[in-house]
């Protein structure tokens, strides 16, 4: 339902309550999200050290693997990079591994290249695909010292764009600069996905034949809802998935058709969007795009083994 439709009244609606039914296994998924062997694994440890490939020239010393734990860490625990060389060390002291520690320099270096793994490939995703944006903070000036100073922002942010099932598991991501549209990034995101989905869903920013066409493409048979823009018109043929919903609207309305296609169901990407934020932060640590986008990437890798851990099953009261 749009915000603004009860806004007149919305003093008078009693706010909706809900009451999480799982809660004893939730609190258990929350209690090991902090535990680091979660992200500092024994598997980790046994291919610290990559395999020799007879090729020319100096070895790393490092696997991707071991970068890549590190940038766990580095993101789950909110550290800057020498604090995480720092605490790595540390947790190789008390484990008593016998492993050297990549420092601050190797792990900027080595995340520009990172190879990037299908999220998809981890988990088992639902028959939805629920597309959403949000924009992330690189540098500038805050709120208040905007106010307190008068003066400028001279803010530099990317965009952020998630792709989520119905289980609120992150299927793909992309970071892209400002000026990047959110219909640019679909083919993108959807190359990402290299599951079957049965029904893709997003907001009006995503409305046009070009979007619905790109999706058909990757799969044939998905339902594409989008919803049109208010003085949208049908196509010359009129037998197109946006076309049909354009005639619901105009004979039932906007509030019936999103009733009959589950359109409701887009708000798990704003849910994805929120948890993002909230436990990685609104602002990029990274300074440079490369890097960014690695950074994007495994935040979203350790959202998902962090629901995959124990996610809340909610009743409304």
């Amino acid at each position: 339902m749009p915000y603004k439709h009860n806004e007149s009244r919305r003093h008078k609606i009693e706010k909706s309550r809900y009451k999480v039914m799982n809660w004893h296994e939730y609190n258990n998924g929350l209690r090991r999200r902090g535990d680091i062997t979660i992200w500092f694994t024994e598997a980790a440890i046994a291919e610290w050290r990559p395999t020799r490939t007879g090729a020319r020239g100096r070895p790393q010393e490092y696997s991707n693997l071991a970068i890549e734990t590190a940038l766990f860490i580095r993101q789950v625990f909110h550290l800057p990079l020498r604090q995480t060389e720092g605490f790595m060390n540390s947790l190789a002291g008390i484990m008593k591994v016998d492993i050297t520690i990549p420092d601050f320099s190797s792990l900027s270096r080595r995340s520009i290249k990172l190879p990037q793994h299908t999220l998809t490939k981890a988990m088992e995703p639902g028959s939805l695909v629920i597309v959403d944006s949000t924009g992330l903070k690189v540098y500038g000036k805050d709120d208040w010292h905007q106010e307190k100073h008068d003066v400028a922002a001279r803010r530099t942010w990317r965009k952020l764009h998630l792709a989520v099932d119905e289980n609120h598991q992150l299927l793909a991501c992309e970071l892209t600069p400002p000026e990047i549209g959110d219909p640019t990034a679909i083919p993108d995101l959807l190359a990402q996905i290299d599951t079957p989905f049965d029904t893709f869903i997003a907001d009006g920013a995503y409305d046009g034949e070009p979007i619905s066409q790109a999706v058909l493409n990757h799969q044939p048979d998905a339902q594409v809802i989008i919803p049109p823009h208010k003085t949208a018109v049908r196509s010359a043929t009129g037998d197109s998935q946006r076309d049909g919903h354009i005639r619901v609207i105009e004979q039932h309305g906007r509030i019936a058709w999103q009733k009959k296609t589950g359109y409701g169901l887009r708000n798990y990407a704003e849910l994805a969007v929120q948890r993002y934020k909230r436990i990685f932060g609104n602002a990029m640590k990274a300074r440079a795009l490369p890097q960014q986008k690695t950074e994007a990437w495994i935040s979203a890798s350790a959202l998902n083994r962090m629901a995959n851990l124990g996610m809340p099953v909610s009743v409304k009261l």
